[in-house]
């Protein structure tokens, strides 16, 4: 079993609780992971527990103002969203030479490709149940009756407010991530974030890149995703195969 600490990073705006998962045979990849709206890093826990048995570092934050997190503070918009994972991000790098990567799940997984699409230090990055057109989507769903989306759980934006525009943003970012490697990960059952917006987002994003849909919905999707998501990594590093085995 890997290690577990909790750590707590003073940052621009909001302080941030994190989650250290520390394998005992590191394999020289660590992971910063971000959960999704209204959620917090529990959500991510038996997959970021799973990687780090299998040779991984992981860092899980809270984003600010998740009432079920520990960060505290206010979320007043995407930028807090990356400048949360750029300063875990960062936290990493003081401390290792390790290659690091991005993951995240929903809003976690758009903070995840901003995040490594700024930063061109990041190795690549692992987008769960995150799509292109989520205003669309949203519509769809106030439609059928779904109005609150959690946002009581959420000090700050509510989740249409969040994702407002962020189209744009996509298609401003997206471009940057050519030459490092994306895992998009889709959820067969997922209501909030469809398979089809997520193909459209693997299709608009540049190579190399990676498509894989998964059989769940969308809250336990980064959890049933571990399978996919470590063959993902033992392609690019190998030796996390043939050298390390669950701890």
């Amino acid at each position: 079993m890997s290690k577990v600490e909790l750590l707590h990073l003073d940052a621009q705006r909001n302080p941030l609780a994190v989650l250290k998962y520390e394998p005992r045979r590191p394999r020289r990849v660590c992971v910063v992971a971000g959960h999704g709206y209204s959620s917090s890093k529990q959500n991510l826990d038996f997959l970021c527990s799973f990687l780090a048995s299998h040779g991984l570092g992981v860092y899980s934050l809270d984003f600010p103002g998740h009432k079920l997190g520990a960060s505290g503070g206010e979320l007043r918009g995407v930028d807090d969203c990356i400048e949360a994972m750029f300063r875990v991000v960062a936290f990493v790098r003081e401390r290792s030479d390790d290659a690091i990567y991005t993951l995240g799940h929903s809003m976690g997984g758009m903070t995840a490709i901003f995040t490594a699409a700024l930063d061109a230090n990041v190795r690549g990055t692992v987008a769960i149940a995150t799509g292109f057109g989520r205003p669309t989507s949203l519509e769809a769903l106030r439609r059928v009756g779904v109005t609150d989306f959690r946002s009581s759980y959420v000090v700050g934006v509510t989740l249409p407010e969040l994702v407002a525009g962020v189209e744009a943003r996509y298609d401003e970012l997206l471009p940057r991530l050519a030459g490092r490697p994306v895992l998009y990960v889709a959820a067969s059952r997922d209501a909030m974030v469809s398979p089809t917006s997520v193909r459209e987002l693997y299709g608009r994003a540049p190579e190399p890149k990676t498509l894989a849909t998964i059989d769940s919905d969308h809250t336990y999707a980064a959890e049933h995703s571990r399978a996919v998501v470590l063959e993902w990594f033992d392609e690019l590093h190998p030796a996390l195969r043939s050298e390390s085995g669950p701890e």
